[in-house]
């Protein structure tokens, strides 16, 4: 179990990180390549992420991209419109992603809702630890 520092008690608490994939498997690797530098937590579906999602707990989200009934933009989004600033990384195997976060017209309708222009970090399945963890660095540090 990983221990949970309080932000106000003096010490520096691990960062906080929610794995959000339908694929059991994915989260539970990522969780355990994680569970010594981060406080992780899961959701299964997207519907666990957003009913879980605690706003302003979490310095990142690593998000699939493909699942079931409610895809991993739709996630994003409403994550967005409760804390627009939330870190989020995409980890897809879907190829046809890039093509979707760079469409103008999908861009357009994300942005007027944060008010900024979205740019959208992406971590491509499969990865080693080695490549997740850089990633994670490039986002929130530590």
């Amino acid at each position: 179990m990983t221990e949970y520092v309080h932000p106000n008690s003096g010490s520096a608490r691990k960062k906080r990180i929610l794995v959000v994939d339908d694929e059991r498997d994915i989260t539970e690797s990522i969780k355990s390549a994680l569970k010594d530098r981060y406080w992780v937590d899961t959701a299964g579906s997207a519907l666990d992420a957003l009913r879980s999602y605690k706003p302003h707990f979490y310095d990142l989200i690593l998000l699939d991209f493909r699942m079931p009934n409610i895809d991993g933009a739709e996630v994003y989004q409403e994550i967005k419109k409760m804390v627009p600033k939330q870190q989020v990384c995409f980890i897809t195997a879907y190829e046809g992603l890039d093509n979707r976060m760079t469409n103008l017209q999908w861009r357009n309708t994300v942005n007027p809702i944060f008010h900024e222009d979205v740019i959208f970090p992406l971590l491509k399945k499969p990865f080693d630890t080695a490549a997740l963890l850089a990633k994670i660095a490039s986002i929130i540090g530590q």
